[in-house]
């Protein structure tokens, strides 16, 4: 019972007493839940999955949005060992059946609204036994969620693992290329969180709105450390900024985490005679790079500090978080979570003098065990027990993170690197451009050429030529973009992340 993380529910419980830790903001109201009815019902389901053969070390898949049984969900696959594996809700059927097929899934969790996707996605793959709804939808091959609950018995507790043993199957949201499944362990997650709370913090009662996917690692590391601090889950379906705001009014919200895409959102509807943000405590944004034009604006019109992180998947979280006892730093993710090693490598796995870019690597117990059923990947992404990030960044004398690409992103012109990141931050500056994405293109002369996708924001207007013209005032002729695309919407992953990849391929079928 020691390793496996499910216990910090029931820690909860003994340390804080009863109190309401998770409050559901629906479209047909709140509803409260108790830390001990959380547990309760998370008991039951451990008892209903190993009823109908769930084992552990079984993978269990769930495809839901933000609803009121995720909490439960989550820590009930785990409490008798099983593997929780969310998916986004929003992939297509085949994207969902590649999931279940290549993690072996035996048991699908999802609700009545996705039932048909689900169904079509399971249909014919061979490791699928069960497919559990919620909701009121029916049929000879479906097992209603409610029926997992009816009974607790010794099943229910939590059950001894190995710290290696594997607690979370999480697909990567394929931004640069095939979807690969991240294999967190009990010791990973349990690491990851130790440390996370230990910069951040909080207090018994404080209230962290949670809006960003539960199906993401995001979600699901707030989750463990919001037990673990005995702090409340206050939890949205799909992001709404005017309901977002209105919530940190009448919740009086300490925490609340979103990714740059929400953040711009939130600005586009805040109104400082309507809206009262002064319970919060943190505002962070991580989850993809923020723009510093974007920051700076928002600071001034919240008038709070945005407090970024920078992490991903393969560490169960965060890599770098910017500290509360330290300035923050404009362009920053902070430091490196303490207890992780970190450095900067060129193109050859050298390490780069500090100041200098190269790829961020790290190395200690949030890292994954790898990529399940891919060696290769893994031999790539993990040697010598480094991650290799595929991001690129830089270490200033202090020793704070600053990311300033990806690997695969960079444009290689005529055998010269081009960073996509300084075209991106002089378009952001241009008061009529909302979003951008700077990417190669071919090109018979260089190889490759760069190129720019925008969206425009609502009210104003641009064309190429006048973003064109804007760009070559600021930059040299030979990085500046030669094409610019404008978009109405730019393709994202259930996160809100640019998805560049996609990007690619419009822009090709295009040209």
């Amino acid at each position: 019972m020691e390793n496996n993380i499910s216990r910090f529910l029931d820690d909860n419980v003994t340390i804080f007493g009863e109190y309401e830790q998770f409050i559901y903001l629906g479209a047909d109201g709140e509803k409260r839940f108790t830390n001990t009815e959380i547990r309760r019902r998370a008991r039951a389901l451990s008892t209903g999955l190993q009823k109908i053969g769930v084992k552990k070390g079984d993978i269990v898949g769930v495809v839901v949005g933000n609803i009121p049984e995720v909490m439960e969900i989550i820590n009930g696959i785990n409490r008798g060992g099983a593997v929780y594996l969310p998916i986004i809700f929003m992939l297509t059927a085949p994207e969902i059946r590649y999931i279940l097929e290549d993690s072996k899934c035996k048991v699908v969790i999802t609700e009545d609204s996705l039932l048909a996707k689900v169904r079509e996605a399971a249909q014919g793959v061979a490791t699928i036994e069960k497919i559990i709804v919620i909701g009121k939808e029916t049929g000879a091959d479906v097992t209603p969620y409610a029926d997992l609950l009816t009974e607790i018995d010794n099943r229910g507790d939590v059950v001894p693992v190995d710290p290696d043993d594997m607690a979370i199957l999480m697909y990567t949201s394929g931004t640069t290329g095939f979807p690969k499944g991240v294999m967190l362990s009990h010791r990973n997650m349990e690491s990851q969180m130790r440390v996370g709370q230990t910069v951040w913090g909080g207090k018994k009662g404080q209230i962290m709105l949670t809006t960003v996917p539960m199906n993401h690692i995001y979600g699901v590391i707030s989750c463990l450390e919001l037990y673990s601090l005995g702090c409340v889950s206050l939890l949205m379906p799909p992001f709404d900024p005017r309901k977002v705001l209105d919530a940190i009014r009448d919740y009086k919200v300490s925490f609340i985490p979103v990714v740059p895409t929400m953040l711009i959102y939130l600005m586009m509807v805040y109104s400082p005679e309507k809206d009262d943000i002064s319970s919060l405590d943190l505002l962070i944004c991580s989850g993809g790079p923020l723009a510093l034009d974007t920051l700076e604006n928002a600071q001034k019109m919240f008038g709070k500090e945005i407090t970024q992180g920078y992490g991903c998947t393969e560490v169960g979280g965060s890599i770098a978080r910017q500290r509360r006892d330290w300035p923050r730093k404009p362009g920053s993710v902070g430091f490196p979570l303490p207890g992780l090693a970190l450095k900067l490598v060129d193109l050859n796995g050298k390490d780069v003098p500090r100041g200098e870019e190269g790829e961020v690597i790290c190395k200690g117990p949030i890292v994954m065990k790898g990529y399940l059923n891919k060696p290769k990947e893994t031999s790539l992404a993990l040697i010598d027990g480094w991650l290799h990030t595929g991001d690129l960044g830089k270490l200033d004398d202090d020793g704070e993170l600053y990311i300033t690409g990806r690997v695969k992103d960079l444009i290689i012109k005529g055998g010269e690197n081009i960073d996509p990141g300084v075209a991106e931050g002089w378009l952001y500056k241009h008061p009529a451009v909302w979003e951008c994405a700077v990417i190669a293109i071919p090109d018979e002369k260089y190889g490759e050429e760069v190129a720019a996708v925008v969206t425009i924001k609502p009210g104003q207007k641009a064309t190429e030529e006048e973003l064109l013209a804007y760009l070559n005032q600021h930059l040299h002729h030979f990085v500046a973009p030669k094409k610019i695309f404008i978009f109405d919407a730019l393709p994202k992953t259930g996160l809100g992340k640019i998805l560049k990849r996609e990007i690619r391929k419009i822009v090709n079928e295009k040209l």
